[in-house]
């Protein structure tokens, strides 16, 4: 199978996940990222801004705000296909509508310490155990991940998208852990 198929496949796995259903996988997961070492310790996070049927991030932005984390979240630039981090003190706030409708930091907000960010939150449409990461074919995370693959990076996801076997590319980054409704799964990579 294709990306562009896999894609189509994996979206609509998640599409049908009933609104009840995944009010409550959201919060299981949310749950088990806050009681996770990791996320625990880490003063400086970088964390997509969730967008349709991907796992809710805004109870995760604001926990980490209230718990005195510094968090950036990314700006496209869609001239140059570049993804940027920018530091958000306040959701209501600090994300306006952007690129393809997803909510950006404004202009307003300052670029992030990249040296400092302690942990990636990355959205995907599907993953393995050995952390391959199906995204949605702009590029973007590709590029950002690759150049901060130092950092810890993990990904929120629902467990019935942890495949087998996905196409990645020898460039492709995989991520270091998955969060699920079930827990915090280390991939192969880390």
């Amino acid at each position: 199978m294709i990306k562009r198929e896999l894609r189509a496949k994996t979206q609509r796995i998640r599409d049908n996940i009933s609104q009840e259903e995944k009010i409550t996988l959201d919060n299981m997961i949310a749950q088990n990222l806050y009681s996770w070492e990791v996320y625990q310790n880490v003063r400086y996070i970088f964390c997509y801004v969730s967008f349709r049927s991907e796992v809710n991030t805004f109870p995760l932005l604001i926990h980490s705000l209230n718990h005195g984390k510094i968090v950036s979240v990314p700006r496209i630039n869609i001239k140059t296909k570049i993804m940027r981090a920018y530091i958000i003190n306040d959701i209501s706030n600090h994300l306006k509508p952007g690129n393809y409708g997803i909510l950006e930091p404004d202009s307003e907000c300052v670029e992030a310490d990249y040296s400092k960010i302690g942990l990636i939150i990355t959205p995907g449409l599907a993953f393995t155990q050995r952390g391959d990461r199906l995204g949605y074919g702009g590029g973007y995370y590709d590029r950002f991940l690759h150049e901060h693959s130092k950092t810890p990076i993990c990904a929120p996801t629902y467990s019935r998208l942890i495949l087998d076997f996905l196409p990645v590319k020898e460039n492709d980054v995989p991520v270091d852990y998955l969060i699920t409704e079930s827990g915090v799964i280390r991939t192969q990579r880390s």
